[in-house]
């Protein structure tokens, strides 16, 4: 069960840069590395909560 929600975590987390990665070439840098930032938090409490 763990491993299916790394998984998914993996996907939204590749979404979130993916997006953030767009919205940096659209020359919205303010909003990129917000969304950068989001993806990272993702990371931060999801490692934190299956401690």
């Amino acid at each position: 069960m763990i491993v299916i929600m790394w998984i998914a975590i993996a996907f939204i987390i590749m979404y979130y840069l993916l997006f953030g990665i767009t919205l940096w070439r659209q020359k919205n840098k303010i909003g990129s590395i917000v969304v950068i930032f989001l993806a990272l938090a993702c990371i931060a409490l999801h490692y934190i909560s299956y401690q």
